[in-house]
């Protein structure tokens, strides 16, 4: 968990300087690397991983914070910038990128009549991105 604490006041002064955002959960695992921490706000909730000491940034919105809600910051950035295909990013890159598009990612879960349509057009696209990959892994196989 301290590493996770010292990541976030590192990286993430955007957050804890607003003040719209509090912790609202941690947890930490037997073996004391893995761990997480939930940051909460009226309409993105953020939950911030270590696991295995790999650093994993994910958000969900508020008003639907459901398990199958949380999306990677790397699905987000396709879906806004409309790429075609998804470039995962770094943890610090992906910092980087919600510190300059912080009100975009807001503006995506802030309207409550969108709300579910976003959300199940982010996991089609999640879909569709595993299913290219797992299609093209498959082919170089040469499974399919």
């Amino acid at each position: 968990m301290k590493t996770l604490l010292e990541f976030y006041l590192k990286n993430f002064a955007f957050l804890y300087l607003d003040p719209r955002y509090r912790i609202t959960d941690s947890k930490t695992e037997s073996d004391a690397i893995n761990a997480s921490l939930t940051v909460s706000g009226p309409i993105l909730t953020w939950l911030l991983a270590n696991d295995r000491g790999q650093m994993q940034i994910s958000i969900a919105p508020t008003r639907l914070a459901t398990a199958r809600n949380w999306f990677w910051v790397s699905l987000i950035k396709q879906y806004i910038d409309k790429e075609p295909a998804i470039s995962y990013l770094s943890a610090l890159d992906e910092i980087d990128w919600i510190r300059q598009n912080a009100p975009r990612v807001e503006q995506l879960f802030s309207d409550p009549s969108a709300l579910e349509t976003v959300c199940d057009e982010l996991k089609t696209l999640r879909r569709a991105n595993a299913d290219k990959y797992w299609s093209q892994w498959r082919k170089e196989q040469g499974l399919s």
